[in-house]
């Protein structure tokens, strides 16, 4: 997969809000995160709101320059973990990264969607995340197998651009060694979109994202 996908029409064209600036680069390096497995039931969680929602961003100014929390939202306890690694982390420390990446549990919350989660740091500015589609969702028609894939996709991406100061997120949807979506979300563009606007499908293709579902 190269590091740039080609967009078909400018990401602004299709919807205007989210993060910050990305730390410089550093040499590859690949670490892990996984979430459990879930037995499911054949219903859907509630699906609707997953891609136009995300976590609150990290400031990681503020965790190195304070030891208490200044956002009003993180615990003392994780904020203390943020402030001993931040310097790190400014600094693109891909240990620092998979370090967070333990702590925080980004992608915890979207275990219903998805057997597990696989998040590799491949440089200070690029992550790479990979899912395994959850049967529930992967027996729907092709449309929804593929707004599901997207959505869950987008959001995943949301959440560690929110968490970690990368560039990009590659975001694989995979099914028994099968890959169904393979798309890249850059952050500057990811700046310009209303989520709440925005069908995931078309979103992800017009990334450059590309299914095979």
């Amino acid at each position: 997969m190269p590091e740039q996908n080609t967009r078909p029409r400018a990401l602004s064209d299709i919807v205007n809000d989210l993060w910050g600036t990305p730390a410089s680069p550093e040499p590859a390096a690949a670490v892990a995160q996984h979430t459990p497995k879930k037995v499911y039931q054949s219903t859907f969680p509630p699906f609707e709101q997953l891609w136009k929602t995300a976590d609150e961003t990290v400031d990681w100014t503020d965790a190195l320059a304070s030891a208490s929390p200044t956002d009003g939202l993180t615990s003392p306890r994780l904020w203390s973990f943020f402030h001993e690694h931040a310097g790190a982390v400014l600094k693109g420390d891909l240990n620092a990264y998979v370090e967070v990446l333990h702590a925080a549990n980004p992608l915890g919350d979207l275990a219903p969607y998805a057997v597990s989660f696989d998040v590799e740091a491949e440089s200070a500015d690029r992550l790479r995340v990979t899912f395994e589609g959850s049967p529930a969702y992967l027996g729907a028609a092709e449309k929804e197998v593929r707004r599901y894939l997207a959505g869950v996709a987008l959001r995943a991406a949301r959440d560690l651009m929110a968490l970690l100061p990368v560039r990009a997120v590659l975001a694989e949807g995979v099914s028994q060694g099968k890959t169904l979506l393979s798309v890249e979300f850059d952050r500057d563009e990811l700046q310009k979109v209303r989520f709440s606007f925005i069908d995931p499908e078309t979103f992800a293709v017009a990334c450059g994202g590309v299914f095979s579902a």
